[in-house]
């Protein structure tokens, strides 16, 4: 069962990168040098989102797998009760501070830009 847990993460997490691997539109090229300091920040802008969405979906996941654990030996186990209890809790905690993160990062961007350019 871990062994086909393993794959099926490890399937999810690599098959979206299966998608650069596409060809680019015709006509259409990859900038040589950033131009503006706005190419920066949409490559943070991105990179951001990518480390935010990847940390939700690996939560996702780690709920799902503490769910499975508590239904398949966990359940009258007190101390493997126990157990997961401290683990979910320790996810939700890591949901709110990726959550107040980009909350911080978006309010940042407002009180500098006056809400111009903030596109999270």
């Amino acid at each position: 069962m871990k062994k086909f847990i393993s794959i099926f993460v490890l399937t999810l997490l690599v098959f979206p990168f299966t998608a650069f691997a596409l060809p680019a539109e015709p006509g259409v090229s990859l900038p040589e040098v950033m131009s503006t300091t706005n190419d920066l920040f949409d490559i943070v802008r991105i990179a951001i989102n990518w480390i935010f969405y990847a940390l939700l979906v690996l939560a996702v996941i780690y709920i799902l797998l503490i769910a499975i654990d508590y239904v398949v030996k966990g359940g009258q186990d007190p101390e493997k009760v126990k157990n997961n209890g401290k683990r979910l809790g320790y996810i939700i905690i890591g949901i709110v501070v990726a959550l107040i993160a980009k909350g911080l990062i978006y309010l940042t961007c407002y009180l500098v830009t006056g809400g111009q350019s903030c596109r999270f």
